[in-house]
This record gives structure tokens, sequence and C-alpha cells, in this order.
């Protein structure tokens, strides 16, 4: 009995000792068990504090875009960069001086309030124009042209247009070619990603040189849709094809390029607008929105009748009408090929009464540059009254375009007319005539 009972009670110790281990190791694994999820908590409570700040500060940046979204909605702008070297004023506004240059601010003020109406907010844009030219070099020009003292009329003219608009500058880009270039290509660089600036109007059609500079925008459609291109005179040839689109003003700008050397003779007493007209108010001109791909002017350039120019001898000098592009003069030929031959009186004169009798082309219409070929392509024929004609309605040549230097000699149709000097001294005052039935 003493075995038995001896027996059973190591029996017994060995089985509580066996749940003693037991329970060690269940309150072990309870209290690794607790650790672990403590640690859990810590990392979960750490991510939602960070959860929390995240959001916070995208809440943050979200409501501060919000506030700059609003300000580029109501302070956006149309920045409108003008190369003046090649984009020169009318010649009634220069003439003007401060008055003619706060009128010449005024309507390019409109017309580009005009063209912009079809943008969502334009209302609310800002128009901000800055012209870059060398005045030194177009004190020349003019000069080139008989403007002897344009000089402070152009400095006024200058002071006026940016005094006009608050954000209206005519910038002297200082002497040199590329000055005014470099201005405008540095300014396009500068805002063409700004987010506030809404659209970009160039004035630098005319010279080919622009287009490398525009050329990483051709493919970019949000870029290229913001960016319109001023139209002058004429546009570069490279300039055909681009995805821009091309808007022209009336009224403000020359449709023909100054010379940029003196031509053979020169005028006197200001004869291309012998008298100041005076301006009209500004109100928005309307504005030829064309395709890049077209070729036609939109604003009309009459010539006649103009003055009778003489020489000190008292020989008549035909009118120094600048030179047109090569581009013009190649789709005169293309007009004029095949036969077609155009009706001067009608062209020139707007004055034909042959009607559909008339046994030349009224059409197309001529403008611009194509007039100016045009002009010079009619004075090729010789005036029977040459130098001693006083119409003012004529449109033929009363000198070789050569001079007495002409190649041809003896041979020229205006061989008899080759020792007139070319000088203007004054304007006829015995004018009288109506067209040439043979123009």
């Amino acid at each position: 009995m003493g075995e038995n009972m001896s027996s059973s009670l190591t029996n017994r110790f060995e089985a509580f000792k066996r749940s003693d281990e037991e329970r060690q190791d269940f309150i072990k694994a309870l209290v690794e068990m607790n650790i672990k999820l403590e640690n859990d908590l810590k990392i979960a409570n750490s991510d939602h504090l960070d959860q929390l700040n995240s959001r916070r500060i995208w809440q943050e940046r979200a409501q501060s875009y919000e506030i700059k979204l609003n300000e580029t909605t109501t302070n956006g702008f149309l920045l409108c960069l003008i190369d003046g070297d090649g984009y020169l004023f009318e010649d009634n506004l220069v003439s003007q001086g401060a008055t003619g240059g706060g009128e010449a601010a005024n309507r390019l003020l409109n017309n580009i309030k005009c063209h912009i109406q079809k943008h969502d907010g334009a209302m609310h844009w800002k128009i901000i124009v800055r012209v870059y030219a060398n005045i030194e070099g177009l004190l020349k020009k003019f000069a080139y042209i008989g403007f002897t003292e344009e000089e402070k009329a152009l400095r006024q003219f200058v002071a006026g247009f940016t005094q006009s608009q608050p954000l209206f500058d005519f910038v002297d880009a200082g002497q040199g070619k590329e000055r005014a270039d470099h201005k405008i290509k540095e300014q396009l660089s500068l805002f063409v990603n700004n987010i506030q600036c809404k659209h970009i109007m160039l004035g630098v059609a005319h010279d080919n040189g622009y287009v490398p500079t525009l050329d990483p925008y051709k493919n970019n459609p949000l870029v290229a849709s913001r960016i319109s291109l001023l139209k002058p005179g004429h546009l570069g040839r490279e300039f055909y094809g681009l995805p821009f689109e091309v808007v022209q003003f009336d009224s403000i700008f020359r449709t023909v390029e100054l010379p940029n050397e003196r031509p053979p003779y020169k005028l006197q007493h200001k004869l291309v607008y012998p008298h100041k007209p005076p301006l009209q108010p500004a109100v928005p001109h309307p504005q030829k929105v064309l395709p890049a791909a077209d070729h036609h002017f939109t604003t009309r350039c009459p010539i006649y009748p103009g003055p009778v120019l003489l020489n000190k001898d008292g020989e008549r000098v035909d009118e120094y009408l600048g030179a047109p592009s090569e581009f013009a003069e190649t789709i005169l030929k293309t007009l004029i090929s095949n036969g077609n031959k155009l009706c001067n009186i009608h062209h020139l004169l707007q004055r034909c009464n042959a009607g559909p009798r008339c046994p030349y082309s009224h059409e197309p219409t001529l403008e611009g540059e194509e007039l100016i070929a045009f002009a010079l392509k009619a004075r090729l024929t010789p005036c029977h009254a040459s130098s001693k004609c006083r119409n003012g309605m004529c449109v033929l040549g009363h000198m070789c375009p050569h001079g007495a230097n002409c190649p041809r000699k003896k041979t020229c149709y205006f061989y008899k007319v080759h020792h007139v000097d070319p000088r203007v001294d004054h304007e006829a005052t015995d004018m009288g005539g109506d067209a040439p039935a043979y123009c």
C-alpha cells in the first residue's frame, strides 16, 4: 500500500509539473503575442498619423493650387511680341508723333481684343505688348525715302505708344540686326510655359530666321494652339505650312517694307504723304484670320492718283514705290501666265469703265505687294509723253529703272530719257488729264 501511494503521488507530481510547464509556455506565448500586437499597434498608429499628416498636407496643397488656379484665371494675360524692325507702323501714324503713337497702340489693343474673344475667359486677360526695334536703323530707312526730318516724330511716336497703355512698351533694342531678334526669342522662351500666359502673338513672320525658334512648338498641339502669328505685308517663305494661326490687322502696319539701302533717288519734302491725314477714332478694325498657306494680302495699297514729281530741270521722275518681295513677284508672274493680261486701269486706278467689254482681266484683285509689283511692271512700258507728262493718273514709265547706267544703251525703250536726273526736286503744279486709254 505504501508503495502504491508513493507511485500515485509521484505520478500526480509529474502531472502537476507538466501542467505548470504548459501553463508557463502558454503565459509566455501570451506575453510574446501581446508584445507583437503592441508593436503592430504602434506601427499602425504611426501609419495612421502619417496618413493624417499626408492627407492634411495634400489638402493644403490642393487648396493652394486651387487658389493659384483661380489667380491664373483672373490674372491671365496675352503677350504680343513684335519685331519693330520688320513691322513698321503706317506712315500717317508715325508722322503724327506722340498722337500717332497713342492711336497705333489703341488700334492694336482693340484689334487684339476682337481677336481673342473666341477664347474662354479672354475678357479677363491683361494684354501685354512689347515692340523691340533698332530706332537708329529705322531713322536711316526713313531717310532713304526722303523722311529726313522724321527723327523727332519717330521718337515722339515711340514715347506716345509706350505712354498710352500701361502694359505697352516700345523698346529701343540698340543697333545691330540681331538685337531685337535676341530679345524676342528670350521673351518667348520665358513665357511659353508660363501658366498665366494664356496666348502669345508674335510679330515675326517677316523674317525666316525666327522659324527655328518656333520649330520646337509646332508638334505640341497644346502649345501651338496658344501661339498666333501676326501677318505683315507678306509672310516669310518658311512660315508657310506651320500650324500656328495667322491673323492680320488692317490700318496699323505698313504692307511694304522700307529699303535697307538708299534707292537710286530719294524723295524730298515727305512726298510719301504730303499732308497729314486726320487720325481715325480708336475702334477695332476687322481682322482677317488666314490659314498659314494663304498667300493673298488683305490691305489695299492704292498708288494712283499721286503727285507728279519733277527734278530740278522740270522733268518727270517716277515715285519710289519700294521693292516687292520675290514671293510677290512670283505670284504676279503666275497670275499673268498663259496670256492672261491684267487691266492697268482697273487694278491701279480702280476706274475702268469698259466693264465686260474690257479686253484685259479684272480678276483676281491685287493687293499689298502684289499691287506694287504690278505697278512696277506697268512702268516698264514708256509713256508717250515721256518726261513731259503731267498726268497724275498715268501709270506708265517716265524714266529708265536703270538710269544712265542702263546696260541696254540705245536698245532700251527709255533711251531718250537716260539723261534724266532721278533726284526729286519739287511737285508739278500743272497736273491734269484723266487716265490714258492706252494704260
